[in-house]
């Protein structure tokens, strides 16, 4: 691999310049879908490759099942349930290291493991308030499959997962006490699509896929107000995470820059999702 990279410097400049321009496209759409690229196995039998996975996305997520816990000087106070609504707008960026490896010539799978970072604003007390993470740890992988493969023409499909986490503060300029947001978030994709290649060097790729959700919000306020006895009125809330859509399609395009090297770009949407993801590869 270390032969090909060397021996191909030209393209591989061209490569990253490619794809800094692109990721300052897309660093202001409005993520937390993961790359799929095509939905087909693109490695040989016993071939291996590594990369680099880019996405940027916003979407819409469901909070249900919430509860709440309101302590006086922290002692229990009262506790009971609170209503169902709609997270808008969760927009988040993440960047992996993706693993490869080509059991057959139709089936691979992947890890990824990398980092994102995650902002919503304004959805849980409608109070001009927003919420920013720190860096934090995602890690995923996944399987594809090739089913039919004739005259640049393949049928496939695939499975991959993710799982995140996301912890900040709330901030707003119409409250001065401590507001702390920590949410875990579980992803799946599943789609079945089709690729068609010309000449061996450009692709297009794309179908249908379902995106499923799960995780928890989990939400801690402290008021700032201290009395002799010491500090009063923290609340801690909570919600189950589910997606507000499940359908999508997605499409994209796959170029092969040098031998045994590609960069692909594709778009993502469902009816409370959009992304957009970069992947460049290196196969051996």
């Amino acid at each position: 691999m270390e032969a090909v990279i060397s021996s191909k410097r030209t393209p591989k400049i061209r490569t990253l310049c490619l794809l800094c321009l692109m990721i300052g496209l897309v660093s202001s759409t409005a993520f937390a879908l993961d790359p799929m690229g095509p939905p087909v196995a693109g490695l040989a039998e016993g071939q291996m490759k590594a990369g680099f996975d880019y996405s940027r996305s916003s979407m819409d997520l469901e909070l249900n099942n919430g509860t709440y816990t309101e302590f006086i000087d922290g002692v229990f106070w009262s506790a009971g349930e609170l209503q169902s609504f709609i997270l808008k707008d969760f927009e988040a960026g993440r960047a992996y290291m993706n693993l490869g490896y080509g059991f057959t010539d139709n089936l691979e799978a992947f890890v990824r493991v990398g980092g994102t970072k995650g902002t919503f604003g304004d959805s849980i007390e409608g109070s001009a308030e927003e919420f920013t993470s720190g860096n934090e740890l995602a890690v995923g992988g996944g399987i594809k499959a090739t089913f039919f493969e004739q005259d640049g023409l393949e049928l496939g499909g695939l499975i991959q997962g993710s799982w995140s986490e996301y912890h900040g503060k709330l901030d707003s300029p119409n409250w001065f006490w401590p507001d702390f947001v920590e949410m875990d978030m579980l992803e799946v994709q599943l789609a079945f699509g089709a690729r068609y290649t010309w000449e061996g060097r450009f692709s297009v790729y794309g179908g249908p896929f379902f995106h499923f959700v799960s995780g928890d919000l989990d939400d801690t306020t402290g008021e700032l107000v201290e009395l002799d006895f010491g500090e009063i009125g923290n609340r801690e809330r909570a919600w189950e995470i589910d997606e507000d859509s499940v359908f999508g399609g997605y499409f994209g395009a796959q170029l092969e820059l040098a031998e045994n090297c590609s960069f692909n770009i594709e778009y993502q949407t469902t009816a409370a999702a959009d992304a957009v993801a970069l992947s460049l590869m290196f196969r051996n």
